[in-house]
């Protein structure tokens, strides 16, 4: 069974980085620069947008959105651990 986000929230006041829990207990700790490109989450950035969830992606008010599974490519490309 896939997990599912449990809660999302920018990392240390970080708005450049966000923590992701799921809910198998494991945690996520995820730069957004490499996505810097993309102009909604450059604003997410710049503004200092809160994330949300609804359990299978993580999403901004400003319509900018990264499912689970970009958020595990994101991490396999970059060498993070979850």
């Amino acid at each position: 069974m896939k997990p599912k986000i449990v809660s999302v929230e920018a990392y240390e006041g970080d708005w450049k980085t966000i923590d992701i829990e799921l809910d198998n207990c494991s945690s996520i700790n995820i730069s957004l620069e490499v996505k810097r490109n993309e102009p909604l989450i450059d604003e997410v950035i710049r503004e200092h947008l809160m994330p949300h969830t609804d359990g299978g992606r993580v999403y901004w008010i400003n319509g900018a959105v990264l499912t689970l599974e970009e958020i595990t490519d994101m991490l396999r490309d970059s060498g993070e651990k979850e």
